[in-house]
C-alpha cells in the first residue's frame, strides 16, 4: 500500500474519534454540569525504511474544558451549583463519585440524591436525610443545609489538585484516585444550576469542519486507489 494512505488513514481514523466526541459535546449540551471534552493531536515521525520520514497524526489525550458553565437562576430550594473548581460528593455502588450537576431531588426514603437517584453525601461522608415535616430549605454559600431554621447537614464538596485525572464516566459523574482537597476556591449557591459549558455553535462548527476533513481524506484515499488500479491495468497490457 502507498505510504501516503497510511499517513491519511491515521489522519482518518484521529477524526473519527474526534467526530465521536463533538457528537458527545453536542448531545449533552442541554445536560446540567456536563463539561465539554476537547481532543489533543500530535504529529509523530516514523522511518518508511528507505530514510524518509512520515508523518503520521495521532490523538494523544482528550481533556475536560473546566470552564464553570452558565447559571440558570430557577428558585428549586434542593437546587444547587458551585461556583468555583468544587465538585459534590457522590455515593454509588462503585465508590464515591463526583458531580457538577446540582438539580437534587429527595427520594422515598427522605434522602438527598442526584436526579440518577445517587445518594448526596455531606462532608463527613454520610447521606443526608429530610424529615417529612420538614418545610423551607436553605443552602448557605459554604455548603450548609438549614432547614426550618436548623443546620442539618453541610454539602460535601470536594477539590482536586488536578481536575485533568479525573475520569469521566458518565455525562455528569466522576472518579478519581486523587484524595480531595478541602473547598477553598469553591462556594455554592442556592436555588441555582450550572448549565452545561458547551457552545452548540461551536460544536456544531466543529462538526462541520470534522466532517469536511474526512470526506477530503476519504477522496484521497479513492484517488489513489484509481491510481493504482489504472497503473495495474496499464501493467497488465504491457505484460500481455
Amino acid at each position: 500500500m502507498d505510504n501516503g494512505i497510511y499517513i491519511v488513514l491515521s489522519r482518518q481514523t484521529a477524526l473519527f474519534r474526534d467526530m465521536s466526541m463533538v457528537a458527545n459535546n453536542i448531545a449533552n449540551v442541554d445536560t446540567t454540569g456536563y463539561q465539554a471534552e476537547k481532543m489533543m493531536f500530535t504529529d509523530y515521525l516514523v522511518d518508511d525504511g528507505n530514510r524518509n520520514k512520515m508523518a503520521f497524526t495521532q490523538d494523544i489525550a482528550s481533556y475536560h474544558d473546566t470552564t464553570n458553565g452558565p447559571l440558570r437562576t430557577t428558585g428549586n430550594p434542593l437546587d444547587a451549583a458551585i461556583q468555583g473548581e468544587g465538585f459534590f460528593t457522590i455515593e454509588t455502588p462503585q465508590g464515591e463519585r463526583y458531580t457538577r450537576a446540582g438539580n437534587f431531588q429527595i427520594d422515598g426514603n427522605g434522602f438527598l440524591t442526584t436526579s440518577e437517584g445517587y445518594p448526596v453525601l455531606d462532608d463527613g461522608g454520610a447521606r443526608i436525610q429530610f424529615a417529612p415535616e420538614d418545610n423551607q430549605v436553605v443552602i448557605h454559600e459554604n455548603g450548609a443545609i438549614v432547614v426550618d431554621g436548623d443546620e442539618r447537614a453541610t454539602l460535601g464538596v470536594a477539590e482536586f489538585a488536578n481536575r485533568q485525572n479525573m475520569v469521566q464516566e458518565s455525562a455528569s459523574l466522576f472518579r478519581t484516585d486523587e484524595a480531595p482537597l478541602p473547598p477553598d476556591n469553591s462556594r455554592v449557591l442556592h436555588g441555582v444550576l450550572e448549565k452545561s459549558n458547551v457552545t452548540g455553535v461551536t460544536e456544531l462548527v466543529r462538526m462541520i469542519d470534522v466532517q469536511r476533513n474526512v470526506g477530503n481524506t476519504a477522496k484521497y484515499i479513492e484517488v489513489v486507489y484509481d491510481l493504482q488500479r489504472k497503473a495495474n491495468n496499464v501493467y497488465a497490457q504491457q505484460e500481455g
